[in-house]
């Protein structure tokens, strides 16, 4: 059986520079690679944490993964999930939802990247409620997401050419 040596999440960027400047911003991560196709980020000091950024028309970017974020999504579990959508707005990042304390145990907020991908933010709701500034009741919800959900459409729709 083959080792797993890495794993690392690339996001198709239609500006790379700008979605670097972005999450560099946003994360407070420093580059650990960069070249005029492909950049890699992580936070100081965790060498072994990193996303990828890639330019979507690199001769390197797999055609088959071109398009819409569509069924992903990019979790960063933080310190402090206010703090982080609060730069996301001063970033002109769409905030999909705000902070909601979920029975799971995380209080998590949603944005959009410049890209268009989902992105959680994340933090323990036991962390935020230790800090005593704040007391966040769980929320239910119906989707965790933005988008339609399959039960939402009909069997037809979702299956597309099948009939049922």
């Amino acid at each position: 059986m083959p080792a797993l040596n890495r794993v690392l999440f690339n996001v198709l960027c239609k500006d790379l520079a700008e979605s670097v400047a972005f999450y560099r911003q946003l994360l407070d991560l420093e580059t650990t690679y960069e070249s005029d196709w492909f950049v890699t980020l992580g936070p100081k000091g965790q060498p072994h944490i990193e996303i990828g950024l890639i330019d979507q028309v690199s001769q390197f970017t797999p055609r088959h993964a071109w398009g819409m974020h569509e069924g992903t999504y990019l979790t960063f579990v933080v310190d402090d999930v206010f703090d982080v959508l609060d730069r996301a707005r001063a970033l002109g990042a769409e905030v999909v939802s705000e902070p909601v304390a979920l029975d799971y145990g995380q209080t998590r907020g949603l944005i959009r990247d410049l890209n268009g991908m989902v992105l959680d933010i994340s933090t323990p709701t036991a962390d935020l409620q230790l800090r005593g500034d704040m007391v966040l009741e769980p929320v239910d919800r119906d989707t965790a997401i933005d988008q339609e959900q399959p039960e939402d459409r009909g069997w037809a729709d979702f299956h597309p050419g099948r009939a049922h």
